[in-house]
Parts: structure tokens; sequence; C-alpha cells
């Protein structure tokens, strides 16, 4: 049987890179393939490959759309490397019943990795994001648009919370005695 323990960094590493190498490689297709904010359909308007470069954070935010001279890129470095340093050590941390979290965590690191690079070799353009969802009803139509790097980050963070639920059911109820 596998040993999760015993094996975490071997999991952590491979999950990184495989997660890394696949957001690079379609990031890269996107760059390569298709033309700047020109949808294309997959799945008709449900799902489309459109391609732009998110100079923000999340969701687009971009401090720079309010302060003209805040310095975006130094910013998101600096805020990349601080959570790439507190995801390994949460991870060297982890509870070996926290299956949800090693895996999680294990996740969230190629994303982060994945937009750092981004942000790196590409400093004025920013992170490439290339999938469009529209499910047609707010606040999904559409979506904002997102990568592969993106979705590592919020099955990770989702896998997290999940466990942190399981962990807060195990817990005994207090009882009014023990007060």
């Amino acid at each position: 049987m596998f040993d999760l323990q015993k094996n975490k960094w071997k999991v952590f590493f491979s999950v990184t890179i495989i997660g890394f190498f696949l957001d690079w490689l379609t990031k890269y297709l996107a760059v390569s393939k298709l033309q700047m904010g020109v949808p294309v359909p997959v799945i008709g308007s449900l799902l489309q490959w459109q391609l732009i470069f998110n100079t923000g954070g999340l969701f687009g935010f971009n401090p720079k759309s309010w302060i003209p001279s805040f310095p975006t890129n130094l910013v998101y470095y600096i805020m990349s490397a601080v959570a790439i340093i507190i995801i390994v050590l949460y991870y060297s941390k982890i509870d070996v019943k926290a299956k949800f979290s090693y895996w999680g965590i294990s996740l969230i690191m190629p994303g982060a990795v994945g937009n750092l690079f981004d942000r790196i070799i590409r400093p004025g353009k920013g992170v490439v994001d290339f999938i469009k969802v529209d499910l047609n009803f707010p606040p999904f139509n559409p979506w904002p648009i997102w990568n592969l790097a993106d979705a590592c980050i919020t099955v990770g963070v989702i896998l997290i919370i999940i466990d942190l639920w399981f962990q807060e059911k195990e817990k005994k109820p207090v009882k009014e005695e023990d007060v």
C-alpha cells in the first residue's frame, strides 16, 4: 500500500513538476495557436479558448487601476515567493491524517509557480489566461478567463477546505459538564 507520510515529498515534487509542465505547455499552445481576444468555441459558448494576458491578480484585480505608479509586478513577485515558502512550510507540518490537504497543497504549488513563471518571462504582459466558461447565469456569464495554474490552485484550496471540514466533524462536541 502507498504510504503517503513516507512519500509525501515525492508526491509534492511530482505533482509540482507535472502540474507546472502541463500549465506551461497549455499556455505555450494558447500563445502560439490563439489570436489575442478572439474566442474559439470548444463546447459552444459554454467553453471557449480565448487568449488574454492578465497583468493583475485574482479575477484581474490590478492595483494600477487606482494607483498608476503601483509596482504591480514587483508586488506579485514578492507575494508569490512568500506564498511558495509558506506552502512548503505548511506542507512539511501537515498531519498524517490530513490526506486531502497533502494533495491540496501539492496542487497549489504548481499553480503558484506557473503563474509566477509567467510574470517573470512576460513582465509587460502578465499571466496567460485562455479558458473561458460561460454558464449563462450570474456570476458565471462569463466567469473570468483562467488557466490550468488557476484550476490547480482552486482545486487545491477546495481539497484543503474539505479536509478542514472533516477535521471539524471529528472533534467531539463540548459537554456542559466539561466547561
